[in-house]
């Protein structure tokens, strides 16, 4: 079945010229860098530091570089204006509400139903009311600072509204709960002239709670949003699209990942984490939640770059994802080595780009399950043809849902055959170790550079169900079609 017309295209495909070993000589790529985190981070920060280290050559060298912040903060114009008089003065500090939202705002209505009564310009030059049984003030800092927030109770003590100030006193925010649950249903965002330009209704459930949707009040109507994520993630694709530059776009922290790598991936733009820290407590296998998204989208290939300020965490992770050829330790004081793996990750891009090319030409389906003596006979079927090249390895393998470790893989052989043994002991030491509860099966293809493709394997016609098979137990249909294993 393997031709060699396809060998030569495969090795004309993936045949580059050897990387010039003097890289430190090489400028840093001509592109736009951003680099997205949830809060403004303090001056003092660890974050800070390392992203100043890596942000700042980028700025003296005249690339577009910018920090992209996500997160609603009260006080976010003031902490930006404090972080910028630390940082070369070309590199922009952005944030959704403050540069993308309110520019594009008009307003709902003014806020008026203050808790305080009639509120000057300021709430910290308003007189709060004697009686205080139903009003509770928060400050900053001391008990001379400005008033962080106002609560209100009902006369059964029940929280019912909070009022947020920043540290001018400007109203910014205005919570409402459910007295006998505490369960906020209301958050109402107010732009500097007291109007309110966006409200987020939730489910004003106690225990979930989640959003039912937003309102935006623009300048030219009003658009609805389902999910706060929708916000952000419509914000970074506008930044993809505004031109047709190269992008790198980088998640500082895992909170962010989930806002970036799952919006469409323009040709131009690459997406890439930067991991600070342990993805686990104790065991590497067991994976931190925030973490969860990261190993999902990095086991999916939808990551152009790893990048890794310590060689531990790094090497923590491949002991669950294995080597990767865009995993980089990139020390954050090394410019040098900076430099260095931006260009191995465009280099990569093309190579893996090169071979998605060739695999998408190709489409492995499950056409027949059958057991025999304990052992899983897995009948493979392809619908066109192609090169068992020298440089591309195919074979069969097999991940946990949750944290992408590999569980199994197997040779396929001549006749399109995976065969092996049913509750093999490697097997279940790996799903013990991972705590794996679904295997989800793929047709791998790597190169010898450890390029690699997945292409997640479907199910021909009606052969399973979505209920674990009689045959082993464990093999059924996804929703989506695909071959996955439901383990007991």
């Amino acid at each position: 079945m393997f031709q060699n017309w396809m060998k030569k295209k495969v090795e004309d495909t993936l045949d580059q010229p050897e990387q010039n070993e003097t890289m430190t000589l090489v400028e840093i790529p001509d592109m736009d860098y951003y680099f997205i985190v949830g809060d403004v981070p303090n001056e003092e920060d660890g974050l800070t530091k390392s992203l100043k280290a890596r942000i700042e050559p980028l700025a003296e060298k005249h690339k577009r570089t910018a920090m992209l912040t996500l997160n609603f903060d009260v006080n976010v114009k003031e902490r930006i204006r404090r972080l910028e008089e630390t940082f070369h003065p070309q590199i922009d500090i952005l944030n959704v509400f403050e540069h993308y939202i309110l520019p594009e705002s008009g307003s709902k209505r003014y806020y008026s139903e203050f808790i305080a009564g009639e509120v000057p310009q300021s709430i910290n030059e308003a007189v709060i009311p004697a009686d205080t049984s139903t009003i509770q003030v928060t400050r900053y800092e001391l008990p001379s600072s400005p008033i962080c927030m106002i609560d209100q109770y009902n006369e059964e003590q029940q929280l019912v509204k909070r009022e947020e100030y920043n540290w001018q006193g400007a109203l910014r925010r205005v919570q409402s709960f459910v007295p006998h649950t505490g369960a906020l249903y209301l958050e109402e965002l107010i732009k500097d002239d007291g109007s309110i330009f966006m409200e987020i209704i939730y489910a004003g459930d106690a225990k979930k709670n989640p959003v039912r949707h937003i309102n935006w009040y623009k300048k030219t109507g009003i658009q609805t949003f389902t999910k706060k994520t929708d916000i952000k993630q419509q914000w970074l694709s506008s930044i993809q699209l505004q031109n047709d530059r190269l992008k790198l776009m980088v998640t500082e922290d895992r909170d962010q990942d989930r806002h970036l790598f799952k919006i469409d991936q323009p040709e131009s733009t690459y997406y890439a984490a930067f991991v600070h820290e342990a993805h686990y407590e104790e065991n590497p296998h067991h994976i931190n939640s925030q973490y969860g998204e990261l190993f999902k989208q990095i086991r999916k290939q939808q990551v152009d770059a790893v990048f890794f300020g310590d060689t531990k965490h790094k090497e923590d992770v491949e002991k669950v994802l294995g080597e990767q050829t865009y995993f980089y330790h990139v020390p954050s004081d090394e410019m040098s080595a900076w430099k260095t793996v931006l260009h191995q990750m465009l280099e990569n891009r093309i190579r893996k780009d090169e071979l998605r090319k060739i695999v998408d030409r190709t489409k492995w389906v499950l056409h027949d399950l059958s057991s025999e003596h304990h052992v899983l006979h897995l009948q493979l079927k392809m619908t066109d043809e192609m090169s068992q090249a020298d440089h591309v390895e195919i074979d069969f393998a097999g991940y946990d849902r949750v944290n992408g470790a590999e569980i199994i893989s197997q040779t396929i052989d001549e006749n399109d055959q995976v065969s092996f043994p049913i509750g093999h002991f490697q097997t279940k030491k790996n799903i013990e170790t991972n705590q794996t509860k679904f295997v989800d099966f793929y047709i791998r293809f790597k190169t010898e550079e450890l390029q690699e493709v997945l292409q997640r394997l479907e199910v021909e016609g009606e052969l399973l169900t979505n209920k674990p098979s009689s045959i082993d137990g464990w093999s059924y249909q996804t929703k989506q079609g695909n071959y996955s294993w439901k383990v007991k």
